[in-house]
């Protein structure tokens, strides 16, 4: 029995040496186009890196080889930070608007439901102020139910229905009343939300023009979330670089206390 351990441990042995270090897989991490916002680390920790690497940036006397190498570093981990602050923005925001987008959902299906019964009795009956009255509801209806599809996460959501007192039991009819906010016009006298709501519903509307959009969103329920964030990236960029500029202060300030 011994000979034969010795034996078995001497051909694993073998087996080892002539399989070498090289047979392991080497992992190498994959370059920024080819991860996905959910392979990125934490926003803290890209921070810590990217504060490591400028401070080196800083030092004198730097390898020019260094410096490039180190240069192509901060613009990566910018970049990643960019991602990762955006992916944690839109998770929050996805989890905390998920009901209420969902409730929004269903009261404009049932709309849009209502509003084809209507034009189907209408032109049955050959009325046609009828008909173009429940044409517009289904169309200002379509464009809400688009708006709440693709409304982006990267912003807080804006309610298309306001909060309602309790009615009576079969009280549906004044439920299901479709929002006016197609008929106002932009105004600098409006509030910031009712003026992002609009001008977002007017895109949405114009998107839909277009072909960009789907007409009959209850059908396809298609979802292309960067075509309306364009339209609030104008309003919310100053915001952004102030916010980022204080916390790039507070960044240096917090260096000055580090040790190299």
């Amino acid at each position: 029995m011994p000979a034969d351990r010795h034996q078995r441990k001497k051909a694993r042995t073998s087996t080892n040496a002539e399989a070498g270090p090289s047979s392991a897989p080497a992992f190498k991490i994959p370059a920024l186009e080819q991860r996905g916002a959910d392979a990125l680390p934490g926003v803290n920790k890209i921070k810590a890196s990217l504060r490591q690497a400028k401070r080196l940036l800083n030092k004198e006397n730097l390898e020019p080889s260094l410096r490039i190498s180190t240069q192509r570093r901060v613009a990566a981990l910018e970049a990643d930070l960019a991602a990762a602050e955006k992916r944690d923005v839109e998770k929050k925001n996805g989890a905390k608007y998920h009901a209420v987008k969902f409730f929004e959902r269903q009261k404009l299906g049932r709309i849009i439901k209502r509003a084809q019964r209507k034009v189907a009795e209408a032109e049955k009956d050959g009325k046609a102020k009828k008909t173009a009255k429940a044409e517009q509801e289904l169309r200002d209806a379509r464009v809400m139910l688009n708006y709440v599809l693709n409304y982006p996460n990267t912003i807080k959501y804006i309610s298309l229905f306001p909060k309602e007192e309790k009615r009576e039991e079969g009280d549906d009819k004044e439920k299901l009343k479709v929002p006016k906010y197609l008929q106002a016009e932009l105004s600098d006298v409006m509030e910031k939300s009712e003026r992002t709501r609009l001008t977002m519903l007017l895109e949405t509307r114009k998107l839909m023009e277009e072909g960009k959009l789907s007409s009959t969103p209850e059908v396809e329920r298609e979802r292309r979330p960067v075509e309306l964030a364009a339209v609030v990236e104008a309003g919310t960029a100053g915001g952004t670089k102030r916010k980022a500029a204080k916390a790039e202060e507070k960044e240096e300030a917090d260096d000055f206390f580090d040790s190299d």
